[in-house]
């Protein structure tokens, strides 16, 4: 059978002309040149060069052999070029599905700022529940999750990726804008934009008022953080959003406040254990720890810290 190499010996002495020419080209000895072209026509059973007078004149089977050899070669430079922009994370497609507070947020200023310089890299970016999060990479349908909940099915891997926690946000001239701090139970006693009991904010804000043996009294409900620093920036009332929703400046027309009780948050990278996790996924990971570690936020409140793998 015919290897890489007697095509690349056959190619090189019909581009030369000669095997002494051919072998200087290619760093061997002229005997090793002429040993492999006996060899290739022996392997083959047909002669491809007419000797005459110490010439070597190609046949055409030749020719046609050495045509189809450099688009095999081509082919060859084109495919470990392939392999390097993958294995570079500059080339490839990723599909990243983020809970909306980081959705709307920081994972578009990441992806921006990860895409510079890798054109040929495709994206498929949703937002979506935890609970969509995990179905989608459950049925491989995604590379990678960006949540601030932690899911509960087994057949996925988490990974924390920065700490944060709970801060209250405000419209300008609020009254409890003028405190340093924001008592949580205190959002009883004005207009207060929360969380549905059923999701896991909801769940981490009752267990506050619990605690002090008081219900949470709110006059519109939300699912998401995202919704509700939308509704305080058209002035509907106060809010708790997760500081990950902050990153990069508050919105003009709100102040943020740190919250007590302290109630910690992170952000999870989600993988499927199902499947096998993209280069590129892990690349964007490992950027966008390290994107929300070194993104601005405001003095006095935020992340905590953020992981370093």
């Amino acid at each position: 059978m015919l290897k890489a190499r007697n095509l690349e010996i056959l190619c090189a002495v019909i581009e030369m002309g000669t095997t002494a020419r051919a072998a200087d080209a290619l760093g061997v000895s002229q005997p090793a040149v002429s040993n492999m072209i006996r060899h290739t026509e022996d392997l083959i059973g047909f002669p491809l060069f007419l000797r005459e007078r110490g010439r070597l004149t190609p046949t055409r089977e030749a020719l046609h052999l050495a045509d189809e050899a450099r688009h095999l070669f081509r082919q060859q430079r084109r495919i470990a070029g392939m392999v390097e922009e993958l294995k570079g994370g500059v080339a490839g497609r990723l599909s990243i599905i983020a809970t909306p507070s980081l959705g709307h947020g920081i994972v578009p200023k990441a992806l921006s700022a990860f895409l510079k310089g890798r054109s040929k890299v495709r994206i498929s970016f949703e937002v979506g529940t935890v609970d969509e999060i995990a179905a989608r990479l459950i049925a491989g349908e995604a590379d990678l999750g960006l949540s601030i909940t932690r899911p509960r099915q087994s057949a996925l891997s988490t990974q924390p990726l920065a700490d944060g926690r709970l801060v209250c946000v405000l419209p300008e001239g609020h009254e409890l804008a003028l405190s340093e701090r924001v008592r949580i139970t205190d959002l009883n006693h004005v207009p207060h934009i929360s969380y549905a009991v059923d999701t896991p904010l909801g769940r981490a804000v009752d267990g506050v008022f619990s605690a002090e043996g008081l219900e949470r009294r709110h006059f519109c409900e939300v699912r998401h953080t995202s919704t509700a620093l939308d509704l305080v920036k058209g002035g509907l009332g106060v809010a708790l959003v997760d500081d990950f929703a902050l990153i990069g400046g508050v919105p003009p027309g709100v102040v943020a406040r740190p919250a007590t009780p302290d109630v910690p948050l992170k952000i999870y990278a989600l993988t499927s254990t199902l499947f096998p996790t993209p280069n590129l996924a892990l690349l964007f990971q490992r950027h966008f720890a390290e994107f929300v570690g070194a993104a601005p936020r405001a003095e006095g409140w935020g992340i905590i810290r953020n992981y370093r793998s």
